[in-house]
């Protein structure tokens, strides 16, 4: 049997917003030898989230219109939602601590999104060249907006997420295309500045 977990352990998840399975566990201290101590009970919850929130983003690509574009935007707009559902699950699931318990979980949802991009490169509406800086814009744009809608942020700058979550995802989606269709100038290195100035 593992020791007993104090819902102020939890971090920023609030309590309310958990499973009512993981809340049993936590609040009366019934036995869940399942789990060895805090940080395993924790990574189970962060693992089932990134199952639940891979199963949302596959349903909304799957009946977005059939186009990389569309799927892209549909795989944001799925992650915003997400979040916005299943807040215990978003709030535990990237806690920095639980990066080594969430090895084996291998996320998908990440997976997901590298190969959305790698198909909006293929169709030309994504600029060619290196992945990571794409995926981390997108994915940064709307993690971004999903925590501030979950920790209530927006509506005290009078701006309604309902309103802009979908609008976020297809901006960003049109946003590579135009990049696609323009490609920025590369930055030169420092070394190079230097040469120059010489």
């Amino acid at each position: 049997m593992g020791a007993r977990l104090e819902s102020s352990q939890l971090g920023t998840a609030k309590t309310s917003e958990l499973p009512h399975s993981w809340l049993y566990a936590i609040s009366s201290g019934a036995p869940y030898h399942h789990f060895a101590d805090r940080a395993a009970l924790l990574a189970a919850i962060a693992e089932a989230g990134f199952g639940y929130l891979e199963a949302a983003m596959i349903s909304e690509r799957d009946a977005a219109a059939d186009d990389a574009t569309s799927r892209l935007t549909a795989l944001g707009r799925a992650y915003v939602n997400f979040a916005k559902a299943h807040r215990g699950h978003f709030r535990v699931m990237f806690r920095g601590d639980l990066i080594g318990e969430l090895v084996q979980a291998k996320p998908r949802a990440f997976q997901l999104l590298w190969e959305a991009m790698e198909d909006c490169q293929r169709s030309g509406v994504a600029p060619a060249g290196d992945l990571q800086p794409l995926v981390l814009t997108a994915w940064s744009a709307v993690h971004g907006l999903a925590t501030l809608w979950i920790d209530g942020a927006l509506p005290y700058k009078n701006l309604d997420p309902e309103h802009l979550a979908p609008k976020v995802s297809h901006l960003l989606s049109h946003m590579f295309a135009a990049l696609a269709r323009n490609p920025p100038s590369r930055p030169r290195s420092s070394s190079r500045r230097r040469a120059v100035r010489r």
